[in-house]
């Protein structure tokens, strides 16, 4: 692959197109590069419009096996971890009578702590 010598998987209606193509792999190399230091192995692709951007790093120098999964990130707040977990979307008055067991209450009771209990009215029926 150079500029005068496409990757065989490149379409042949964009052959023409390759030299800009190429440019945006060389500046994409760069910035890998300096971030990065020489070596390292990454994959890239094109966009519909013929933009090139970077895919993943495969490996980098000093890296000894394949990188593990890395596990998600700890919510930044309750408020956002209870809106992925589903206690946002609970009535209050259920916070109130116990219902919920998955956190708040039930881990209150088995420490022997009392219930936090909402002065809410219940719902019209």
């Amino acid at each position: 692959m150079s500029l005068l010598h496409p990757p065989a998987w490149l379409p042949p209606q964009l052959t023409f197109l390759w030299p800009i193509i190429w440019v945006q792999v060389l500046m994409l190399r760069a910035q890998i590069r300096a971030a990065y230091g020489r070596g390292v192995v990454y994959r890239w692709s094109l966009t519909p419009n013929l933009r090139v951007y970077l895919v993943r790093i495969e490996w980098m120098p000093g890296q000894k096996k394949a990188r593990a999964i890395l596990k998600p990130a700890a919510y930044t707040s309750d408020r956002l971890a209870a809106t992925c977990d589903g206690r946002a979307a609970r009535p209050a008055y259920s916070i109130q009578f116990g219902e919920y067991h998955d956190g708040g209450i039930a881990s209150a009771d088995r420490r022997g702590a009392q219930p936090r209990v909402l002065n809410l009215p219940l719902p019209e029926t």
